[in-house]
């Protein structure tokens, strides 16, 4: 795994490795986490409050499945 900073809270993270069009965090603030390639790229721009509601909404789809929140999109 190699670290960086997680896209939601700026923290320190592991960078979990991935073999899709996504990249996979574990935050200690934010917990296991997908985000598109696309959404990533894009995510920076928004305020950290916005990017917050992206992550909630993404857990609250994250019901089925292997449960790991998932944001694809970030409009």
């Amino acid at each position: 795994m190699t670290s960086t900073t997680c896209p939601i809270s700026d923290e320190p993270v592991e960078v979990i490795p991935t073999v899709g069009d996504y990249a996979e965090f574990d935050c200690p603030s934010c917990g296991r986490f997908r985000i598109s390639r696309t959404a990533l790229k894009l995510v920076a721009k928004r305020s950290r409050r916005r990017r917050e509601t992206l992550l909630d909404k993404a857990r609250a789809d994250a019901q089925g499945g292997d449960g790991i929140p998932f944001i694809r999109n970030i409009f």
